[in-house]
Formats: C-alpha cells, sequence, structure tokens
C-alpha cells in the first residue's frame, strides 16, 4: 500500500511534535516499509538525523524519549513532486496525521480524488466537523463513537518493551511523579526507562487528556501503574488500553500510597482529607519492604501479564493494523 502519510510542518528551533501522528507513522513504517511518505519529513523519528541537524531534543515532548531515532532511512524516501504524484493518484491513501495542526494538499487531494483520510490526535474532545463531514476522522480523547469517527490510541514501539521484568526492584513507588517538576531528573532515557524498571509501581493520572505516552512508558517498563480515577475514563477514550484492569489493581495496590507523604506524590487536586486520613494512620507502622514485594507473585504475574498485554495489544504494529483495518469496513 502506497501511503502519503501528511504530518505537521516543523520548525527545528520550535518543535512540539505530536505522539499520535510519531506513533502511527512508526506503525505505518514497520507495515509498508519506504511504500510511506511522511510529508515534509518527520525527521527526528530517523537515526542519527536530531545529531545532523543539532537538534535540542528538550523541544520534544519528553525530551524525545522512547520516540526519537526509531526509524532508519530518512534519506531513502522519494518526498519530491507530491503534487503530481496526488494528480495522477499515486497513492492508495492519504493521512493528514494531525489533521488540526497541517492540512497541506487537502484541497488537491479532494480535487483529484484521491482516498483519504483524517487523525485528531490532540488532547481535548473537540470534533472539527470541517474534517470529519469530508471522511473518516479518527479521535482520540473520542467521547462519543458515532459511524465515521473512530477511537484511536498512543502505542509503544515493540523494540521499547522490555524483554525480561527486573525481579529486584529498588523502588516499591517510582520516584518520578507526574505534575511533580522536582522529580523530573532524567537526561537521558536509558536513565528514565531504568528507572521504571527499578520500581514495583509508578504513579500515573489524566492530565490535558486521559492518553498520555507516560502510561505506556510505565507499562513496556515492567512497572505497574496506579492510575488515578481511571474509573471516569470516557468509554471511548484509550478503549485499547487494559482500562478495566488496571482499575482492579488499583483496588488492590492502592493502599501502598498511604505509606507515603501525600504532599510528595499528589497534586493539590487529588489531596482530600481521607488520604491525610490514612497516612496519619500509618505513619507510625514499620516501613515497607522491598523484599516482600520483590518475591510477591501476585505482583510478578501482573508485571508479566502487562508486558504481554503491551507486545499483543499496545504496539504501533497493532495501532497500524487496527486503523487500516477500521478503514477497509468502510468500503
Amino acid at each position: 500500500m502506497k501511503v502519503l502519510f501528511i504530518h505537521p510542518e516543523n520548525n527545528q528551533k520550535n518543535l512540539i511534535n505530536d505522539y499520535q501522528s510519531d506513533l502511527l507513522l512508526h506503525g505505518l513504517r514497520e507495515i509498508y516499509g519506504n511504500d510511506v511518505i511522511d510529508y515534509p519529513g518527520c525527521w527526528y523519528l530517523y537515526r542519527d538525523e536530531v545529531k545532523k541537524k543539532k537538534f535540542d531534543t528538550s523541544n520534544l515532548w519528553g525530551k524525545g524519549f522512547n520516540i526519537k531515532n526509531i526509524l532508519d532511512g530518512y534519506e531513502d524516501i522519494d518526498r519530491d513532486d507530491i503534487y503530481s504524484k496526488i494528480k495522477k493518484k499515486f497513492f492508495d491513501l492519504v493521512i493528514f496525521s494531525s489533521c488540526r495542526r497541517s492540512n497541506t494538499f487537502l484541497d488537491e487531494v479532494i480535487k483529484y480524488n484521491n482516498k483519504f483520510i483524517f487523525v485528531d490526535g490532540e488532547d481535548d474532545q473537540l470534533i472539527d466537523k470541517k474534517f470529519s463531514s469530508k471522511s473518516i476522522y479518527f479521535k482520540r480523547e473520542l467521547i462519543i463513537k458515532k459511524k465515521n469517527i473512530i477511537p484511536i490510541n498512543f502505542a509503544i514501539p515493540e523494540s521499547k518493551i522490555v524483554k525480561k521484568i527486573n525481579l529486584k526492584a529498588k523502588n516499591i513507588l517510582a520516584p518520578l511523579i507526574p505534575g511533580k517538576k522536582r522529580t523530573y531528573i532524567y537526561d537521558n532515557e536509558e536513565k528514565y526507562n531504568r528507572m521504571y524498571q527499578d520500581s514495583h509501581f509508578a504513579i500515573t493520572y489524566k492530565k490535558a487528556g486521559w492518553d498520555c505516552y507516560r502510561h505506556y512508558e510505565i507499562l513496556m517498563n515492567g512497572c505497574i501503574p496506579l492510575f488515578l480515577n481511571l474509573e471516569n475514563c470516557p468509554k471511548n477514550t484509550m478503549s485499547n488500553f487494559p482500562k478495566k484492569n488496571l482499575i482492579e489493581v488499583n483496588k488492590r495496590y492502592s493502599n501502598i500510597l498511604s505509606r507515603f507523604n501525600p504532599f510528595n506524590i499528589y497534586k493539590k487536586k487529588f489531596l482530600n482529607f481521607g488520604i491525610f486520613k490514612s497516612y496519619l494512620s500509618n505513619i507510625f507502622k514499620k516501613k515497607l519492604d522491598i523484599e516482600k514485594f520483590d518475591k510477591n507473585i501476585d505482583i510478578l504475574e501482573l508485571k508479566e501479564k502487562f508486558i504481554f498485554l503491551c507486545r499483543t495489544d499496545l504496539t504501533t504494529n497493532v495501532l497500524a493494523k487496527k486503523l487500516i483495518s477500521n478503514i477497509r469496513k468502510f468500503e
């Protein structure tokens, strides 16, 4: 399948990438190789291109951890004369992968009767009718599923999933706490991933949107997310994520959090009297024994289960295949 993949224009000095677009591109390239033409060129995903362009990766979301340098062959892709290719209907599919940021060539794609779809990976719940009225529309933070409006999620490059879980974790709870800037101390991807690999549990929660790459990074490193308020996530948002399993995890293990100072692990919006009461009732109890967690069969089995789910349900390859399958249902 020949695919034209339109992603947002990037400015080397001030680039904020779109995870949904980036991860979908990776999955499609894994399946269709160089038949997928990313335009104008998503260079930061390709090995060594960041170095060649002397780009400051702090301008990428999450410093580009687990997203940059995941593809090969940037120069092997023919990005020339796109207009002519559209005119000749060279492509089997045109994907506007971040439609609210870039719809380059949309008029030409429609004029020459090319097949096209839209992907909206923004954090809000808005459905942009000027796009959804024209074709299939994939929405990440989806509330109400309609005929041509389909849920889409983040995913994980399979190569980033750990092959074995760490049986000797150093931390019961991962030291990185979302929203606590003083805990954002990791200056490279290896140290960042190791932090989760060395932890049994990690706090995560909804920020601007429910879907967040951090949830997947926790899972792919063999760590168990304690996902606050996950039961409130809309049915059609993160529809491919193991929400039911993680809600059960919260019920079983959220009492662990009552042994930590709530000021250190919660943002203000989560603090309440019940949390402080639980903490105060546990303050004089023995410190949690990390070795008991290392030997806890239930926890080790949970970690293995989530790693299995990462490989079977949450890879970028699965993401791309699911998107193509959903498109074909409309043919």
